[in-house]
């Protein structure tokens, strides 16, 4: 009885683990739906953003560097840290796969915080509703017939439309 008692627990131990184990979240071997162009200061980047559930993935080096920070892998950490020289984006470094567009100045802000606020808060909408496009865009490409999801697509870009309409009445207050 002690036999059919501990093979009973260890199976139920298993198979809980198991289940556990099967229940962390990885991206590792997810379908990339998409791949986007990213551009900074209108130049394009080597590397490719990824779509993967929804989520828009951007290559972290490139942007790490490109902003000005120094970018470390430790263990399984990426790190971002300021660079000792404060040269900015990467000027003299040739190990980059950023193609560099040019160095952003500091001019005088004319906007007032409030319409930088909103004008944000705009920008903010405006992703949502990309990344909402784009995903909808890429399940479209494996089942063209949805009309649910054609008419989803319509009304992200009925509403990307007004998000653009609303932005550029902030910017000319």
């Amino acid at each position: 009885m002690k036999k059919i008692a501990a093979g009973f627990l260890a199976g139920a131990i298993l198979m809980v683990s198991a289940q556990a184990l099967g229940a962390t979240s990885s991206l590792v071997g997810k379908k990339i739906q998409a791949e986007y162009t990213v551009n900074v200061y209108g130049k394009k980047l080597v590397d490719p953003a990824i779509i993967i559930d929804g989520k828009s993935y951007a290559p972290v080096r490139a942007i790490g560097e490109l902003a000005g920070y120094k970018v470390s892998i430790s263990g399984k950490n990426i790190n971002l840290d300021e660079k000792d020289s404060g040269a900015g984006a990467l000027a003299n470094d040739k190990n980059t796969n950023a193609v560099l567009g040019p160095r952003p100045t500091s001019t005088p802000d004319p906007l007032p915080a409030v319409t930088k606020n909103k004008i944000k808060q705009i920008d903010e909408k405006i992703d949502t509703v990309v990344d909402n496009i784009l995903v909808t865009s890429s399940l479209l490409k494996t089942d063209a017939n949805n009309a649910e999801l054609k008419l989803k697509l319509e009304q992200y870009k009925s509403e990307y439309t007004d998000l653009l309409k609303q932005k550029d009445l902030e910017l000319q207050k």
